[in-house]
């Protein structure tokens, strides 16, 4: 029978070890593949199965948050005390080592946990007493670093597209009950007030007719007293088309609608508008100019219920082959990141839908806030031409689907 040297037994000795952290890596890995939702209640899991295949004394991992400080440590065992200086250190590195601390007569060895080139968190091992952890216990650590990191990606993917599929269903909710509103309360206007309005100017017609027959002067006083009336009605009429889609938006092109309704909408409370546009008109497809509108009246309706502004400045430029829109006010300001994911707060949903409706046209759609500093908001999109007048109303009733059936 040949016997083993040294060497041989070394060699045997590293050989089990990288077998018996073999099973262990599958079965994190298996651990961390698990719907990404339940990650936070596999951890302690995957933390004690790293534990038991390096037989050290703790497992753990932590997330920092600042230079100093981070969330809450997740460990194996359980509530094993690790010192506010160990976290510290470890805080410190920026490639995996190990560390031999005579205080506390342990050994650590800490990786960083990396994504993208980011730093996300720490992964660490506690050993007892001075041991020297080997080269496969490093890129073991190492690469279930790595595997948690990922996980911890594809668990905040996860919740972010939650978050957006509940906030495109919200603002689908509200679309559809704000047409819903809105088709209310045009029913409403129509009823209430030109429909009433053109009966009483019939029965005043019919009043006419029947007056002719004894007093031509009693008659022509009737109609003198119906023409007020009568352009109410249209007046009423027109400002239900105006509300429903700008005349301007197709006569005088993206900056003339949005400017009218920037005044319509702002000077009543004081707030004084300023309009800066190139001297010849920029005209997009009808879909593109109708939604980058929508996008500018979100934003000016924003400014007049929660900004506290008193000067708004409206441009629209075409720079580097793209139409950049741009949307300013002096106001109170507000946190986007803090905002915008939240769909119970209308401004929230109101940011939301500007990007999604920029989204739709392949838009880019940059929201810059601060408190107290006012808010600008920067839509650019990549084409747009000036176009004669004539030129593009006949290309929008050949391209707009409400003027073709």
């Amino acid at each position: 029978m040949a016997k083993t040297g040294p060497c041989g037994v070394q060699a045997i000795k590293q050989e089990q070890k990288v077998t018996n952290f073999l099973p262990a890596i599958k079965q994190i890995t298996c651990l961390l593949s698990c719907y990404p939702a339940d990650l936070d209640s596999q951890l302690p899991t995957v933390l004690e199965c790293l534990r038991a295949a390096f037989c050290a004394q703790a497992v753990g991992l932590f997330k920092p948050i600042s230079n100093n400080s981070s969330i809450p440590q997740c460990i194996a065992p359980e509530n094993y005390p690790v010192s506010e200086t160990l976290r510290k250190e470890i805080m410190q590195i920026t490639e995996p080592i190990q560390h031999y601390d005579r205080k506390t007569g342990h050994t650590w060895l800490a990786t960083p946990m990396k994504n993208g080139g980011t730093t996300t968190g720490y992964l660490y091992a506690l050993g007892s007493g001075r041991r020297d952890f080997n080269q496969q216990e490093f890129e073991t650590l190492i690469t279930i670093s790595n595997h948690i990191a990922m996980a911890f990606e594809n668990s905040r993917l996860h919740s972010e597209t939650q978050q957006l599929a509940a906030q495109r269903g919200e603002l689908l909710r509200r679309i559809i009950a704000n047409q819903d509103e809105r088709c209310r309360r045009i029913s409403r206007e129509l009823h209430d007030e030109i429909s009433q309005s053109l009966t009483a100017m019939a029965l005043d017609i019919e009043a006419v007719e029947i007056a002719d027959l004894h007093s031509k002067d009693n008659a022509m006083d009737r109609l003198r007293k119906m023409r007020p009336r009568l352009l109410a009605a249209i007046e009423e009429i027109n400002r239900i088309i105006l509300d429903l889609r700008p005349t301007l938006l197709e006569d005088r092109g993206l900056m003339a609608a949005i400017s009218w309704f920037a005044f319509q909408r702002l000077q009543t409370l004081g707030i004084e508008v300023f309009i800066e546009s190139e001297p010849e008109s920029i005209r997009f497809e009808p879909h593109v100019e109708t939604t980058l509108y929508r996008i500018a009246q979100e934003a000016i309706n924003n400014i007049a219920r929660h900004a506290g502004a008193k000067h708004v400045w409206l441009s629209l430029k075409q720079s580097g082959g793209q139409s950049i829109l741009t949307i300013q006010d002096d106001g109170c300001g507000f946190n986007p990141h803090q905002i915008q994911y939240q769909a119970n707060r209308r401004i929230g949903m109101g940011l939301f839908s500007m990007k999604e409706r920029a989204a739709i046209i392949e838009a880019q759609i940059q929201i810059i806030s601060e408190r107290e500093k006012g808010t600008r908001i920067i839509v650019k999109y990549p084409r747009g031409s000036s176009k004669h007048d004539d030129e593009y109303k006949e290309h929008f009733h050949a391209t707009d689907p409400c003027t073709n059936s």
